[in-house]
This record gives C-alpha cells, structure tokens and sequence, in this order.
C-alpha cells in the first residue's frame, strides 16, 4: 500500500495500486492520450494533504525521472537519490514523450489546495526556475478542481504549483506518469509494471 503524504513513491505496485489503475480507466486513457498503446507506467506518486501534513509546491516543470541504475548519458544530469532511488534531469526529448494521469480520490478545489497550471506552458520545452517564475506571474493561472473518481492529464513540462490547503482534512491524489519511449541505454526506468 501507499502511505499517501507529500509525493510518497511506489515502486513496487501492490494489488491495490493495480486496481485503481484498472478500475479508473488509466491504462485506456494512458494508451488514448498520445496515440500510442505502448505508453506505459513509469512512476508512481501518492499525495495528501492533511491537517499534520499540509504542504504547498511552488511554480515548477516535472524534468526528473526514477531509474534504475545510474548511467551518465549526454542530456541526462543533476542525480538526486528519492526513495532509494535513482532520479536524474532527463532530456527534452524523453519528457516530450511523457505525460501524467492524477486520479482523485477525493474532492479537489481551491480550498483544499488543488493543482494549479499554466495552460500551454509545456509547448515551451525546459524552461529555468527564473523563467517559470517570470511565465506565473504573467500568464493566467488555472485552478484544476476535481471530484473524487476525476481523472487530470497533463504533459510532463506543463508548469504547475500547489497552495496549502485552507480547510486540511484529506486531499489525496494517485498521481502516475507515463512514457512511451526507452531510455537510451544503459538507463531504464525504475518502474517495471
């Protein structure tokens, strides 16, 4: 099971995570949304939002991927170790390719902190911290509210944020992402599904 807080990750997929892949349609929608059947699972993250865990996440691009090894690739770099695990910046190329599914578990609005976007921002490929900073404060924000059962696509690179909750009791989001691609070898993801 996942203990779901503030970006908990699974690399091992319990029958539990499987079935709210299946029951919610992800893996149909995952195969849908870029026209391509093999996109599969390549991470896994559990978020909640508590009143002992109430967190915000300011403007930022998902750019890190989990692998398995580490292996020094040109327009792969900036290693950090989550989870025991590998994660490193990938290459625009791989992140064109990627895209997340959040399923709801719950109610998701304004009050109890819910993702935030920039609409268009990933067409503008990797921008840097000071660039993101500068496209939220110019371009209109988008609140993604959401009922529980819902299910957010967004691509990789699309600039978000996420403000604590200002009523905290439970906010929890299964939050996977997808490729489909291959790492160039000898990486490969971390997540075998």
């Amino acid at each position: 099971l996942l203990d779901f807080k503030a970006g908990a990750r699974s690399f091992a997929v319990s029958p539990l995570i499987r079935e709210l892949m299946a029951q919610s349609g992800c893996f149909g929608i995952a195969a849908a949304r870029l026209d391509r059947p093999f996109a599969r699972p390549v991470r896994i993250l559990a978020f909640d939002k508590t009143p002992a865990s109430n967190w915000s996440l300011g403007w930022h691009q998902d750019r890190v991927i989990a692998v398995k090894d580490r292996a020094d690739i040109e327009g792969f770099g900036v290693w950090t170790i989550k989870g025991a695990i590998p994660h490193v910046e990938a290459s625009v190329e791989v992140l064109d390719e990627m895209f997340s599914l959040r399923l709801q578990l719950d109610d998701c609005n304004a009050e109890n902190g819910a993702l935030k976007v920039l609409p268009g921002s990933a067409r503008r490929g990797k921008l840097t911290d000071t660039k993101v900073r500068t496209l939220a404060a110019a371009q209109q924000q988008v609140t993604c509210e959401a009922e529980s059962g819902d299910i957010l696509a967004m691509r990789a690179l699309t600039v978000h944020a996420s403000e604590p909750s200002r009523k905290p009791s439970h906010r929890r989001v299964l939050h996977i992402d997808y490729c489909s691609t291959k790492l160039p070898e000898p990486l490969s993801w971390a997540l075998e599904i």
